[in-house]
């Protein structure tokens, strides 16, 4: 009796191939992104990150990936989410509303130096466009990781960087993201590995 179960698998894989090669192919945009947040941990700044939904939890991963030294040797970076504490969350959208939840935070925590990404499954969310917006204006190098074709955010170029899951199923853009952010951390500590390359990045 055949079984349904290949056939499946083979679907699921086909809708993952499209997304993972423009993943690929996306490398060197990447490894500058990767770069710059080098570049500004190593000024002392720190790594802010935001989104709703799926993203929120995503945004905490990322936190957890970049203050954890998982490997021996690796430093840990500064790095924190603003989709942790619901109360700060709530009181924000109850007095401005759910469009500045991220916007007023960043004004309050960010300082120039600092990076801000903002991760949105389809690249239309306002309140991360909001915080990107905020972000850019306060001086932080902008990055986005968004889904689908990137919408509004990469149309109007609210971010410094941006990296897209080609998607539009929210699971697939999921799985994307957090192979980026794994691979952010990643380079991110290679650079660090190289002698006085970062050094002149600070003295520019």
């Amino acid at each position: 009796m055949p079984s349904s179960v290949i056939p499946a698998v083979d679907h699921a894989f086909a809708r993952r191939q499209q997304p993972g090669e423009a993943l690929a192919a996306d490398a060197e945009r990447i490894a500058r992104t990767c770069y710059e947040m080098a570049a500004r941990f190593h000024r002392g700044g720190k790594l802010i990150v935001f989104g709703n939904g799926g993203p929120a939890t995503d945004a905490q991963h990322v936190v957890v990936e970049f203050v954890h030294p998982v490997i021996v040797g690796k430093r840990a970076l500064p790095a924190i989410s603003l989709t942790n504490d619901a109360a700060t969350l709530t009181g924000i959208a109850r007095a401005d509303g759910f469009d500045e939840v991220f916007a007023a935070q960043l004004r309050l925590l960010a300082a120039p130096e600092d990076i801000a990404l903002g991760l949105s499954a389809d690249g239309r969310c306002a309140n991360v466009r909001a915080g990107l917006a905020a972000a850019r204006d306060l001086g932080l190098l902008t990055v986005g990781l968004l889904g689908g074709d990137g919408g509004d955010i990469a149309r109007d170029a609210l971010a410094d960087h941006v990296v897209i899951a080609r998607s539009d199923d929210p699971c697939i853009v999921k799985e994307v993201h957090v192979t980026t952010y794994h691979v952010l951390w990643e380079l991110v500590h290679v650079f660090f590995e190289q002698p006085g390359l970062l050094d002149r990045e600070a003295t520019r």
